[in-house]
């Protein structure tokens, strides 16, 4: 077994794909981990995959040979070594995905993990922000940002490997992070918050969701804006990470001002983004308080974070588990949505990362046969799919689609191995 695992890491590290190019760039210098990378990556793989299922062994090998496959060392974000989501696809540090493959990439190489977020942090605006992309040539996309789950890497990434000096000089710069969607992104004059900039669903990374139709994609004012129940919940755990790292250094004044935030924002959540009628966390227009166009995966976010009571939990989990709704495929938008669609990006397709959070938060609430159903079910797509770990998958059949050897479907690939049955993703949050 260990052997075809190495075999997988040797084959991830050439970093090829069939898939064209939709930034078309130079060939890639330096693509790869370095031999200390590399050797750090197969000692651990070696040392973990006697613990695990054949299965279970396989994914494993798979999702760290695609992870390191998308290394590149570019001068756009030179001296730290980038992962790209997808090289073949996407070429650049993406936001988010960047916080993404941090931690996974902690668990056996931190300081590759904590380089993804320093090439972040580099480019902070000076608002506060971070980029939304850095390509490959060093162009910088400033128009929308992403969710801000970079402060719930930190936490992870340090709770992995501690590391005081990194906590030291991020601490700063991680709250001008949460300054900037107080300010830019409703927060300080609503109590909550909504996506904003020049195109909401790029702002989500939701592109092009069904939860942006009827003109809540790209308004000329901030008038129809919809207030996004998991950006609300990623604010939770943004300033849960900013109390863990003020414990960390000693700020106990700190530790109890973001603690109270985090709070009341969960106070905000569950007052004003549950609907009662169908049992539901809602995004919520700003300005009618009508609900948005979408039942979707977003709203499981406040079981990931621990803040919906348990019994909203249970009426979650009916929805969870309804074959009209969301059950086994956990689509971008539930089933019965007249615009779903099984293969169309963010308008129905299976995303991995929105699948953990919610199969995740429903077994911390005591729905484990549930979660681990449908965890079962999407393992076993990424495992039919053997050609490759794809960007998202059909809803209805598991067909991989998008980019191919795609970063943030190898994280939580791991994730979903490794952080199921712990807290180690979740110990930020209250228990549950």
């Amino acid at each position: 077994m260990v052997s075809m695992l190495v075999a997988h890491l040797a084959l991830g590290l050439s970093g090829v794909s069939s898939r064209p190019s939709t930034y078309q760039a130079d060939a890639p210098s330096g693509a790869g981990p370095s031999a200390e990378s590399a050797k750090l990556a197969k000692t651990w793989l070696s040392r973990m995959t006697p613990r695990l299922s054949p299965e279970d062994a396989n994914l494993v090998g798979r999702a760290q040979a695609t992870l390191l496959g998308n290394l590149i060392e570019g001068k756009a974000w030179a001296p730290y070594r980038g992962i790209m989501p997808a090289v073949g696809t996407y070429r650049g540090v993406w936001n988010w995905d960047s916080a993404f493959h941090a931690e996974a990439l902690a668990l056996w190489d931190p300081k590759l993990a904590r380089d993804q977020i320093r090439i972040l942090f580099d480019k902070q605006l000076p608002t506060g922000a971070l980029p939304d992309v850095i390509f490959e040539d060093g162009q910088i996309v400033t128009d929308f940002t992403k969710p801000p789950v970079v402060g719930w890497a930190i936490a992870v990434v340090d709770h992995r490997s501690h590391d005081d000096a990194f906590l030291k000089d991020i601490y700063p710069k991680l709250i001008r992070v949460g300054e900037f969607f107080e300010q830019h992104r409703g927060g300080a004059t609503d109590g909550l918050f909504f996506y904003g900039g020049a195109h909401a669903g790029m702002d989500a990374g939701w592109d092009n969701s069904v939860r942006w139709d009827g003109g809540y994609l790209d308004p000329k004012n901030d008038d129809k804006r919809l207030w996004a129940v998991d950006l609300n919940c990623y604010m939770v755990s943004h300033y849960r990470a900013l109390a863990y790292i003020a414990k960390r250094l000693g700020k106990k004044e700190d530790v109890d001002k973001w603690d109270g935030k985090a709070a009341e924002l969960a106070n905000q959540i569950n007052a004003r983004l549950w609907d009662d009628r169908i049992g539901a966390y809602v995004d919520r227009d700003r300005i009618t308080h009508a609900n948005g166009p979408a039942l979707s995966p977003a709203g499981f976010m406040p079981l990931f974070v621990h803040i919906a009571p348990r019994d909203r939990a249970a009426r979650l989990a009916k929805l969870a588990e309804d074959p009209g709704r969301f059950y086994p495929g956990m689509p971008s938008v539930s089933f019965d949505n007249p615009e779903y669609r099984s293969s169309a990006y963010w308008r129905g397709p299976a995303w991995v990362n929105i699948s953990f959070f919610a199969f995740k938060g429903l077994r911390d609430y005591g729905f484990g046969d549930l979660a681990q159903r449908m965890r079962g079910n999407l393992l076993g797509w990424l495992n039919q799919n053997t050609d490759s770990l794809y960007e998202y998958y059909d809803s209805r059949d598991g067909k991989g689609l998008g980019a191919h050897a795609y970063g943030w479907t190898a994280a939580f690939a791991l994730s979903f191995v490794f952080d199921w049955n712990n807290d180690d993703l979740t110990w930020l949050f209250p228990r549950v």
